[in-house]
C-alpha cells in the first residue's frame, strides 16, 4: 500500500517538555515520524512530508530514512502517488490548508486520513465545494491514534466509519483499506460513526471520560436510588450538558466558571452523595474545592455572554420544517465550521 504522512511530530515537546521516554517509554522519534517508521516496516511504501526539519535531530531523521521511509518537504509531491493520506498535522487550519494543496495532486479514489484535532465531519466540510465539484473520489476519514505513536499505551487506531445520521464521507473500500494499514502493524482498529470519533480519540477524550462517568453516575443514582423516571433524568441530563456547552461556546472556560459558581455547585452536588462508590463525585467536589488560583483569578473578571438553551437536535428539525431541507443544510454547516473558527 501507498502511504503519505503528513508531519513528522514535535519531538522537542515529546522529549523535552513531556518527557514521554521517561514517562510512558518508547524510543524518539515519536508522533508521525514513527507512523511511518512502522508502516514501512510492515512493507509499505511510505513517504513522510515535513516541511520543518528542525522538528527532528538529524540522528532520528537518519533513524527514519533507515526504515525505508522517503521524506519529502514539498507537500504536493508526496501526494501524487498517495492511497491513503495521513495527516499528522497541527490542530485547526493548517490541517486545512494542507488538504486544500494536496486535494488536485491525489490519485484516483484516495483517501484523507486526519488524525488530530479537527473532526472528520469539519475537515470533509470545510473541503466540501472541491470534494462536491472537483474530487468526488476522494474520501474522508480518520485514522487516530489516540495515543503518542512511539509508546507503549498506542495499540490502536480510531477510524471513522458513516456518520450518525448516515452520512459516508468516504467508501466502504476506502475505510476498508485503512483498516487493513492498521491490521497490518499489528494495531487494532476500532470504528466508529465520523462524528463521534473525535470525542473518543482527541486530547478530548479525557473530557469524554470525565463526563460520561457522570453522566452514567447521576443516571444510576436518579433511576435506581431516587427512582425518578428516566425520561426525567435524561432531560436534565441534557439541560445539564446543553447548558455548559452553550457557556463555553459563548463565553470560554472562564465565562462557564464564573457562571456556574463552584463554590455553589460543591454546596449542591454534595447533597448528591447518595452512595459510597460514587468516586467520580469525590473525585469532582475534592478538584472543585481546591481549585486552581490561577482559573479562579481569570473567572472573577470574565464575561458571561448571552446564550439560548435548546435542545439542538431538536431546533436542527425546526429548522427543517420552517425553511426547508435545503436551506436549513446550509445554516447547519455554517454553524459546523463555526466550531473551528
Amino acid at each position: 500500500m501507498k502511504v503519505t504522512v503528513y508531519g513528522a511530530g514535535n519531538q522537542n515537546l515529546y522529549v523535552n517538555q513531556l518527557d514521554l521516554p521517561g514517562a510512558y517509554g518508547g524510543v524518539p522519534p515519536y508522533g508521525g515520524s514513527r507512523m511511518a517508521i512502522e508502516f514501512a516496516e510492515a512493507g509499505h511504501d511510505v513517504i513522510l512530508a515535513e516541511v520543518n526539519k528542525s522538528m527532528l535531530t538529524d540522528d532520528q531523521w537518519k533513524i527514519v530514512e533507515e526504515a525505508g521511509v522517503k521524506v519529502l518537504t514539498d507537500d504536493a509531491e508526496a501526494a501524487k502517488e498517495a492511497e491513503i493520506a495521513i495527516f499528522f498535522t497541527p490542530f485547526g487550519k493548517k490541517t486545512v490548508e494542507i488538504a486544500k494543496t494536496i486535494l488536485p495532486h491525489l490519485p484516483q479514489n484516495a483517501i484523507i486520513a486526519n488524525t488530530c484535532t479537527v473532526s472528520p465531519v469539519i475537515l470533509y466540510t470545510m473541503l466540501e465545494v472541491e470534494l462536491r465539484t472537483k474530487r468526488k473520489d476522494i474520501g474522508i476519514t480518520s485514522m487516530h491514534p489516540a495515543a503518542v505513536p512511539g509508546t507503549p499505551q498506542h495499540g490502536h487506531y480510531v477510524i471513522s466509519s458513516k456518520a450518525t445520521n448516515g452520512t459516508e464521507y468516504a467508501s466502504e473500500e476506502q475505510i476498508e483499506k485503512c483498516v487493513k494499514l492498521t491490521e497490518s502493524i499489528g494495531k487494532t482498529p476500532y470504528l466508529v460513526p465520523a462524528d463521534v470519533s473525535a470525542t473518543v480519540s482527541d486530547m478530548g477524550s479525557l473530557l469524554t471520560a470525565v463526563t460520561l462517568a457522570g453522566v452514567l453516575d447521576y443516571y444510576s443514582v436518579g433511576t435506581k436510588i431516587i427512582k425518578a423516571p428516566k425520561k426525567m433524568v435524561e432531560q436534565q441530563i441534557l439541560m445539564t450538558l446543553q447548558t455548559m456547552a452553550s457557556l463555553v461556546e459563548s463565553s470560554g472556560v472562564d465565562g462557564l466558571l464564573r457562571a456556574l459558581n463552584p463554590e455553589l455547585v460543591t454546596k449542591s452536588a454534595s447533597s448528591m452523595h447518595l452512595l459510597d462508590k460514587q468516586k467520580d463525585l469525590d473525585a469532582a467536589l475534592e478538584i472543585l474545592t481546591n481549585l486552581d488560583g490561577e482559573l479562579q483569578k481569570a473567572s472573577t473578571s470574565a464575561e458571561i455572554k448571552p446564550t439560548t438553551l435548546v435542545a439542538a437536535q431538536s431546533l436542527v428539525k425546526e429548522l427543517e420544517t420552517l425553511i426547508g431541507g435545503a436551506a436549513a443544510n446550509g445554516a447547519i454547516k455554517r454553524s459546523t465550521r463555526k466550531l473551528f473558527q
